[in-house]
């Protein structure tokens, strides 16, 4: 069997190519995407903030929730706790450490002198740390002396020069207690740098807040260290977790680029599949009459099932090498598109190793063996003489078990989509993307049956003309080849067309609700800056122009959805005063009575998930892990942009590390708003009005959306090519079919023309069906946002679909065109493929 498998390779030399070129690209995907994962896995930023000490201590930054009897999870607090003001004097009593160094970073910025707000390298954050903190680093003065008064500060180098600062200047600060004026007292440094790569960095005599976040142990070489300040029930670091926790901003974003690696590889492997087990179903389909001849003169099915997976064995082990070597530049490919669009920092190095070659080359061969053993199920067990007449004229459009799996498929997204709609919210949107790929399964396992119901509508808009009628009678006789091709288009628009609705319709309806929602005259929201200082809402009420002040402060609110703990956003506002500022479309309650302690407003998708209503009690945690046990007064309906939960401000005092807001909406009394509000002289405070403010949701959420833009765009650029093999395929398997046209008189041009006619047919089918996916998901989606499964797709974004598959059309057309022209008529009759 292997020798015949070896000699078939060798004299269908298009049916290998296609094959290897599909299993080399799938390797590459996995390879690539395997090679990305453990080098985020292992990535750390490049200098670290806690090299100067052996350990470093903290709470455990995540709350631990149990979910059955001994399941738990663990979700990320926003506001982690602090270790209690004495930890650093109980670890200094362990044997063997020989210092501890507390650190309790805030937030400060040093306002430069035309008054723009200094941020850290790269945009990163300004932090200040008690001047014994510098020992962690360790940062050492360059000049001047530490700081020994409350108004005094140490600038790392590159802060210092950037302000124009030396000892002596005054500059002015802000932290969250708002502006002060203070003078340098010194400039430090890390050795061999200026400062830090990603923050900037202000030293002070002794932060405000007594409670330490981490604390720093140096020990003697040999001490157990680990074992020792674990008993004290804390958190212990080193190495690559020290280095992330010291660099949070980083670290966040080493770990949001890993996590957002995982969608990216599933839908990779989903794709991979169904292209591989494609190519090679449709060379399995070009051998039929083959099959049946091996059939006929004695081959048992074992036999046919044995030689046929020995093919993809071999054609699997020869396309791994290419594929792992492509996978080393599509991963550096994939990080640079990552960074450049600010998924990943540049702390995110590639490390290649072994595994990801190993585990690529085991997913192709596995999906290579199992594509075989579905596609040749019924080509080996069909009896000889029966092989021999479906060879030359199929009489079975599929077999039932791809029916019954497109059927299952279709029923299966049924449960699905109504369970988005109830959840509803970002989480039934979410939902929307698990539904499109199991609209992509039944789309591909009934591609066949698709194909015969819309090849005689689609090529009767082709029948006029003599090549088009050529086109479209080749197409009706051949449905299975049409619907492997058209598969493919299938997979790629419905991806396509559901990333781009999808993403304007969350975009729109986000901008829609905060323009309904916001109808404070003006909006204060941070310049170049993490929050506004507290103070500001309490300066901007006392302005004579000014009616209502409301400040907003979001926070996190930890919450069971479907049995599962999730972070979700709650927003602390001034139940006084933000009926003036603020239109979230009450449906129950009142948002006043949120002044009473203990209660809470909830968005409709929230309530309607969780079956709350007015008077119903909700259990959750707060950002810091607090446990809270809060009455429902109100029912909301516009939260997309805002969050799920609104409470009192004054609710929030005591939790929160930073007395921060992230807006402060504000309603006129008088014209001279714009005036006052000019006087107010914070150098952080950026003044937009509501139409400004709401494309804020926008931004955010296009950010977002450009992320899963960049990850869908590569798998469709896979799935592309795998449409080009397809069509080349099949194309070459007809080359005599084509010769004989030309023999019987057709031109050059009619015989190029019928073979872009047949891709115009496989293109416009395929996008039915992925367009018809893609609006699935956008009436999904709206319903999950707006309770209305309304349509309006975004006709510019969609007409980016439309030009890339027509541009994938012609060259599909264009290549197999070429590739046929190539030989005169006589001697591709002659040829064996």
């Amino acid at each position: 069997m292997l020798r015949l498998a070896l000699s078939t390779v060798r004299n269908r030399r298009f049916g290998f190519a296609g094959s290897f070129v599909a299993v080399t690209l799938a390797v590459a995907l996995v390879c690539a995407w395997f090679i990305l994962l453990l080098s985020g896995l292992g990535a750390a930023p490049a200098v670290d903030r806690f090299g100067g000490v052996t350990a470093v201590v903290r709470m455990d930054p995540d709350l631990t929730v149990r979910t059955g009897a001994e399941d738990q999870e663990k979700v990320p607090l926003d506001q982690p706790p602090r270790l209690p003001a004495d930890f650093a004097e109980r670890i200094r009593a362990i044997d063997g450490v020989r210092s501890v160094i507390p650190d309790t970073p805030f937030y400060a910025q040093v306002i430069s002198k035309t008054g723009v707000p200094l941020a850290g390298p790269g945009d990163g954050p300004s932090v200040g740390h008690g001047w014994a903190a510098a020992a962690l680093t360790p940062f050492t003065l360059r000049n001047g002396r530490a700081p020994a008064g409350p108004d005094e500060v140490v600038l790392d180098a590159d802060l210092a020069r950037r302000a124009e600062a030396v000892p002596g200047t005054a500059v002015r600060v802000v932290t969250a207690g708002g502006v002060r004026a203070m003078r340098v007292s010194g400039i430090a440094a890390p050795r061999g740098r200026a400062g830090l790569p990603s923050q900037a960095t202000l030293f002070v005599a002794r932060p405000a807040d007594g409670r330490p976040q981490f604390v720093g142990v140096v020990a003697d070489p040999g001490t157990p260290l680990a074992a020792r300040l674990r008993s004290t029930g804390a958190e212990v670091l080193t190495g690559r977790g020290a280095a992330r926790a010291g660099s949070p901003e980083v670290g966040d974003r080493l770990e949001y680029a890993t996590l957002f690696l995982g969608p990216m590889g599933g839908i990779g492997l989903f794709l991979a599949i169904f292209v591989i087990a494609g190519t090679f179903g449709l060379s399995i389909l070009q051998r039929g009459r083959e099959i049946a001849l091996l059939r006929a003169i004695g081959a048992a099915p074992g036999q046919v099932r044995r030689m046929l997976l020995a093919e993809a064995c071999s054609v699997s082990l020869v396309a791994a090498l290419p594929g792992c070597l492509l996978g080393v530049p599509l991963a550096h490919l994939v990080l640079r598109l990552m960074i450049a669009n600010d998924i990943a920092p540049d702390d995110f190095g590639i490390r290649v190793s072994t595994p990801p070659f190993l585990v690529a080359t085991g997913a192709g061969l596995l999906v290579s063996l199992l594509a075989v053993v579905f596609s040749a199920h019924h080509a080996a067990r069909v009896r000889a003489t029966e092989a021999l007449r479906e060879a030359a004229a199929p009489s079975r459009l599929m077999p039932l078990p791809r029916l019954l799996l497109g059927l299952a498929a279709l029923g299966g997204a049924v449960p699905v989509h109504l369970l988005s709609q109830r959840v509803g919210g970002e989480v039934g949107v979410a939902f929307q993307y698990l539904i499109v790929m199991i609209l992509m399964i039944a789309a591909v396992a009934l591609s066949p049956l698709l194909t015969r119901l819309l090849t005689p509508l689609v090529g009767a808009a082709v029948t006029p003309a003599t090549t088009g009628w050529l086109a479209a009678a080749g197409s009706r006789s051949a449905p299975r080849r049409v619907a492997s091709a058209a598969a493919a288009v299938m997979l790629s628009t419905a991806l396509g067309s559901t990333a781009l609705l999808v993403g304007d319709s969350i975009e729109s309806t986000a901008v829609a609700q905060s323009g309904q929602r916001v109808v404070a005259d003006r909006i204060l929201t941070p310049r170049d800056a993490p929050g506004l200082p507290a103070s500001v809402a309490s300066t901007a009420a006392r302005l004579p122009s000014v009616k209502a002040v409301s400040p907003l402060r979001s926070t996190t609110f930890i919450s069971t959805v479907l049995g599962t703990p999730e972070s979700m956003v709650a927003q602390g506002v001034a139940p006084e005063s933000i009926g003036a500022v603020l239109a979230p479309g009450v449906r129950a309650g009142s948002l006043t009575a949120l002044a009473e302690p203990g209660t809470v407003a909830v968005s409709r998708t929230h309530a309607r998930e969780r079956g709350w209503s007015v008077g119903s009690r909700v259990h959750g945690t707060l950002g810091d892990g607090t446990p809270m046990n809060l009455r429902v007064v109100a029912v909301y309906d516009r939260s997309l942009g805002l969050g799920d939960f609104l409470l009192a401000r004054s609710a929030l005092t005591g939790h929160l590390h930073e007395n921060l807001d992230d807006a402060v909406l504000i309603r006129a009394r008088t014209a001279n708003l714009d005036r006052d509000l000019s006087a107010l002289g914070i150098p952080t405070v950026k003044v937009l009005d509501a139409s400004a403010y709401a494309q804020l949701s926008r931004s955010g959420l296009s950010q977002s959306t450009t992320n899963v833009y960049i990850v869908l765009g590569l798998l469709v650029a896979f799935t592309a090519i795998s449409i080009v093999n397809t069509c080349v395929m099949g194309t070459a398997e007809r080359a005599r079919e084509f010769a004989l046209l030309r023999l019987v008189g057709a031109s050059r041009g009619q015989v190029v023309r019928t073979i872009c006619m047949e891709t115009a047919i496989v293109a416009v089918i395929g996008t039915i069906v992925g367009t018809a996916i893609g609006l699935v998901a956008l009436a999904g989606a709206s319903g999950a946002l707006t309770g209305t499964m309304s349509l309006h797709p975004s006709a510019s974004r969609f007409a980016i679909v439309l030009m890339a598959v027509a541009a994938l059309s012609l060259l599909v057309s264009l290549l197999p065109a070429a590739m046929v022209m190539r030989y005169r008529p006589a001697t591709a009759l002659g040829r064996r493929e």
